[in-house]
C-alpha cells in the first residue's frame, strides 16, 4: 500500500542573502546567534511538517524549546516568536487569528516546490498571496490548487494532521469553486449581462478576462459572483451617478481589491443624513476624488 503524501518538504531554498535581510538582521541584533540557529530550526520544522505554516501554542513552544536545545528555554522561544511576529518575519494577522505562523514569502517558496506534485491543499484562511499575480502563484501552479473548506477551532479541518483523505488521496473540497475543477467563465459572463444591465456588456472573452475570473473564482464561489453582480446593479456610484459621471465594469469588478470592497458594502447607497450627503464615509471621500 502505497504512503500517503506527507504535506512537508524534505527541503527548503535559503537565499544567499537571507541574513542580510533587514528583518533577519534586526532579529541577531535583538536576539543574537542564538536567535539565529533557532530561526533555522523553526524553519525547518515548519518546511518539514505542514510545508507552508506552523500551528503555535504553549505546547508548541515547550516541543521547539526542547527540540532546540543550545540554552533555548521556552522564555527565550516565546519572546523570540513574539520579535519575529513584531519585525514581521511571520504574518501578524495570521498568528493573531488563527495562532498561525506563517508569510508571503514562505508560501511562495513552498508552492514553487511541488511543481511535480498534481494536488496541492491549502487552507484559504492562511493564504496570504494573490493569486492573479504570477510572481506569487505561477499559472501552472495555480490549476493545481484547491482550497480546503471551513476551519475548526482555527486549523484546518483535517485528520492525523493532514488534509481530509481517503486512502491516502486527498478529498478535493469543491465548494469554493465554480464548476469544480473547470471554471465555467461562460456562466459568469452571462451572469454579469443578465444582472448588470446598466453596465456595457461583456462580449468578447479575452484570455486576460478569462484569467481574473479564475482567480476570483478561486476564492469565491458563483454566489458570491452573483451578490458581486447585484450591488453593482444597486450602486449609484458605480453606475456612473457621480461628479465625473464616472462608472465602473466588468473589468473593473473583477479586480481583486474592487471586488472584495463591492461585497463589502463600500459602494451601498445609503439613506441620505443631509443634503448630498449619503451617510457613506467612503462613498463620500471616492465623491470627493471623482469630483
Amino acid at each position: 500500500m502505497a504512503r500517503p503524501m506527507r504535506d512537508g518538504v524534505d527541503y527548503f531554498p535559503k537565499d544567499t542573502d537571507f541574513y542580510n535581510d533587514d528583518k533577519v538582521r534586526m532579529l541577531r541584533s535583538e536576539f543574537g546567534i542564538k536567535g539565529m540557529y533557532l530561526l533555522d530550526y523553526l524553519l525547518c520544522d515548519l518546511y518539514g511538517k505542514n510545508g507552508y505554516y506552523m500551528n503555535w501554542n504553549g505546547d508548541k513552544c515547550y516541543l521547539v524549546s526542547d527540540g532546540a536545545g543550545c540554552g533555548c528555554d521556552s522564555k527565550f522561544v516565546e519572546e523570540f516568536i513574539q520579535g519575529c511576529v513584531r519585525r514581521s518575519f511571520f504574518d501578524e494577522g495570521v498568528f493573531t487569528k488563527f495562532g498561525v505562523l506563517t508569510s508571503q514569502g514562505i508560501q511562495r517558496r513552498y508552492i514553487r516546490m511541488l511543481n511535480n506534485r498534481k494536488n496541492i491543499i491549502l487552507n484559504r484562511e492562511y493564504f496570504l498571496l494573490d493569486v492573479s499575480n504570477d510572481n506569487d502563484v505561477p499559472g501552472g501552479v495555480l490549476e493545481k490548487i484547491t482550497f480546503i473548506g471551513e476551519t475548526i477551532n482555527g486549523n484546518p479541518d483535517k485528520s492525523n494532521g493532514n488534509p481530509d483523505k481517503s486512502n491516502g488521496n486527498p478529498i478535493k473540497k469543491k465548494e469554493n469553486k465554480i464548476k469544480e475543477n473547470k471554471t465555467n467563465y461562460q456562466e459568469v459572463f452571462d451572469l454579469f449581462n443578465d444582472t448588470c444591465v446598466s453596465f456595457p456588456r461583456v462580449t468578447a472573452f479575452s484570455d486576460k478576462r478569462k484569467q481574473a475570473i479564475h482567480a476570483r473564482a478561486m476564492m469565491y464561489s458563483l454566489e458570491d459572483f452573483k451578490r458581486l453582480f447585484e450591488k453593482a446593479e444597486a450602486s449609484d456610484f458605480l453606475k456612473g451617478k457621480n461628479k465625473r459621471s464616472w462608472r465602473a465594469d466588468f473589468d473593473w469588478l473583477m479586480c481583486d481589491s474592487n471586488f472584495a470592497k463591492v461585497l463589502d458594502g463600500r459602494y451601498d447607497n445609503r439613506g441620505t443624513t443631509g443634503k448630498g450627503d449619503t451617510g457613506n464615509v467612503f462613498l463620500k471621500m471616492l465623491q470627493d476624488e471623482y469630483g
